[in-house]
Order: C-alpha cells, then structure tokens, then sequence
C-alpha cells in the first residue's frame, strides 16, 4: 500500500481532497485510480487506510476507512548532530538516517566545519531537507516523520544535553566501544557526529566536560557523512530496534 505523509489531523469516517504536489505525486506519477487504497499518515504516529472515490481537475477526494494498527516507530529516540558535510553529503545523511529509524537531525557547525548556509537560502534548504526526509519515511513505511532543525552552533550544545538520557560521540582515538553497553536503558540518545577534518583538542576537552561518551568505530576511517548513520544504525540494533 503506497503511502503518503498528510501532516495534518485525520480521522476514521471523514472525506477529504488531496491537492497540490501530493496530487500530482498519486494521480500523475503514480497512476492511481478510483477504488484503490493508500496509507494516509499524519506524522504523529497515525495511519489511516484511504480509499478513492474520485480524481477530478486538480484534486483526488478519498474517504478515511480506518485506522492501521502500525508500531514501527523504534523505542530509542536518537537525534543527531551531524558536523555539516562538504556538497550534498547531508541529504545522504537525512534520507538514510530516516530510513534506518532517526527522530531527528540538526546540521552542526563546529570549528573545522567548511560548508555553512547562508542566513538568505536557509529557509528555502530546510524545506528540501524536509521534503528529502518525508520521502525517505513514506518509502521506509515510518508513521512518526523526522525532523530537520536549523544549524547550530557549537556552543549551544549544552543546551540540548539535559534534554536527553544518554549523550555520547563518536571519536577515531576512542579506546571505549558501543559493544555491550546497555543501550536498551536510554529512550532518548543525543548523537554526535564530527567533521571531516575531526574534532579539535579544544572541542574534544569540552565535549568531555560536558559529560559524553566517547566511542570507536573500529579501525577504519569513515568519512563524517558516514559516521553518523553507522553509529545510528548500531544503537539502534544493540537497542533491538532492528530486529522482528
């Protein structure tokens, strides 16, 4: 069943038009006619079986038949932050950091990051990484749509820290290991990802003042893009969020 994220309140038994891109998306792109069905997901969680009734002019109208028993939300909520690649490596980062299961992103600056936004175009960059990360959820079957923050800065991360049970980085001179730790005990992970160019000692000492954890990745370099998802996808097994 093809399924389309709405981000707006449904509920069982109503009727209701679908325009615009979403539109273009089920009548043009995808050819579907009256009588089929699709998941209607409001991005908090919910899904709804949808049937259509018409296609006409610009606007597919469907009727909400019920609400799908779907849980595959995982348990551990991770957010990361990720050191903002060189050319486009971030969209990689969104699309397959949704896929594998993230609740959220937030590009980083730190002291050796080279790409920054520009204040003019960030309104217009966030809406792709948006969009990018929508349709990453609708083709991994997610119910709950991630979500992509602003850049920040290096020296609010303290401010984000309280917010989370367990904060932790992953760094290329770490003697620890995520094998064996106890993940299944956090429900909410602050994930650090760093820069091409890797931390600097200044960052490194302030990073361990402000109580994360540091990890390796084993004996291979990964690139920063990397990095992040890999570090995702293995709390998130150790967690049992990728298992049946």
């Amino acid at each position: 069943m093809i399924n389309l994220f709405l981000n707006c309140p449904l509920k069982t038994g109503e009727d209701m038009a679908i325009t615009g891109e979403d539109y273009h998306y089920l009548a043009r792109v995808l050819r579907l006619e009256r009588g089929e069905h699709l998941c209607l997901l409001d991005g908090k969680g919910g899904a709804f079986q949808a049937r259509i009734m018409e296609s006409e002019g610009k606007e597919i109208r469907v009727h909400l038949e019920k609400q799908l028993p779907i849980d595959n939300e995982p348990r551990m909520k991770i957010h990361l932050l990720q050191a903002l690649p060189k050319k486009d490596r971030f969209e990689t980062v969104l699309e397959k950091g949704t896929e594998i299961g993230l609740t959220s992103f937030t590009p980083l600056y730190t002291g050796r990051t080279v790409k920054r936004i520009k204040e003019s175009s960030l309104s217009q960059r966030l809406q792709r990484w948006q969009n990018i990360v929508q349709n990453a959820a609708q083709q991994a079957g997610r119910t709950i749509l991630p979500r992509v923050n602003p850049p920040l800065s290096w020296d609010r991360i303290p401010e984000l820290i309280p917010h989370y049970d367990l904060s932790l980085w992953a760094w290329e001179n770490s003697e620890n290991s995520l094998k064996g730790m106890e993940s299944g005990a956090h429900k909410s992970v602050l994930l650090i990802a760093g820069p091409e160019g890797g931390f600097s000692p200044q960052e490194v000492q302030e990073l361990q003042e402000w109580g994360f954890y540091d990890f390796s990745l084993g004996p291979r370099t990964m690139r920063s893009d990397t990095a992040g998802i890999i570090s995702g996808a293995i709390m998130l097994f150790i967690a049992g969020d990728m298992e049946e």
